[in-house]
């Protein structure tokens, strides 16, 4: 089933190293295929021209025992027709359910912003998800696996590059609340080369219903990163509210 989405952004977010991939799982009743995608153009005119411009490409598929999916974004922005941000991110995963309550995944990743010193980062990784649900829209995730990072970011003095492994360990919950519906992630990926390089996030988000097919969401996300790139501080807190509607 093909099924489009448009998501109008409020207040933008911005990409970070650590991603929430529980979003983009899909309900476990809904087989077959499923697609979406989002294009957001932002312009301004007068004594300074910006643009900004961002595409998002989302596809699934899944029957009771494998899902795959995956999605890929690009944003863009300038100011005065200069370049500001230029990032591309693409990621690809595969879930074997070997019963109700535990699955195994297997993921591909890849994301370049040049303008945040990271001239790429590209992750291969694998691991086991226990899962629990009281409802359908009431559950708890439990993950625990590895990735293997090649990464290469300028340093202000030239290129650096990077191969390391780490843990990847997470806790995602949801529940409803009211009419609302709550939804919370944290993640923890310490190195398994160098105990000293952790990163770590923490996402809160409520959606809101407004109609049969649109929601109004408010997001809060935190990311802390031990060992961050050249310029850019370890602890980040980032907001965004978002109508999305189905058609």
């Amino acid at each position: 089933m093909f099924r489009p989405l448009l998501v109008l952004t409020l207040i933008p977010l911005q990409a970070f190293a650590i991603t929430n991939i529980e979003e983009k799982r899909r309900a476990a009743d809904a087989d077959g295929w499923q697609s979406s995608a989002t294009v957001g153009l932002d312009a301004q005119s007068g004594n300074t021209k910006e643009r900004e411009w961002n595409l998002g490409l989302n596809t699934s598929w899944q029957n009771a025992e494998h899902r795959a999916f995956g999605w890929y974004t690009r944003t863009y922005e300038s100011v005065n027709d200069e370049r500001t941000s230029d990032n591309t991110f693409a990621h690809l995963r595969y879930v074997h359910n070997f019963r109700a309550t535990v699955g195994q995944e297997t993921f591909l990743q890849y994301e370049r912003d040049p303008f945040a010193e990271l001239q790429y980062r590209f992750l291969a990784g694998a691991g086991v998800r226990f899962q629990k649900f009281w409802k359908e829209d009431q559950l708890i995730r439990q993950g625990v696996g590895a990735f293997h990072e090649s990464i290469k970011e300028d340093n202000g003095t030239g290129n650096e590059e990077a191969q390391l492994t780490r843990l990847n360990l997470y806790t995602h919950g949801e529940t409803p609340l009211g009419y609302s519906h709550i939804l919370g992630t944290v993640y923890l990926q310490p190195s398994i080369d160098d105990t000293d390089d952790v990163r770590a996030l923490a996402r809160f988000k409520m959606r809101l219903p407004l109609a049969s097919n649109t929601d109004l969401s408010w997001q809060w996300q935190t990311r802390w990163d031990s060992r961050p790139p050249e310029g850019a501080e370890e602890l980040n807190h980032q907001t965004q509210l978002s109508v999305a509607i189905r058609f």
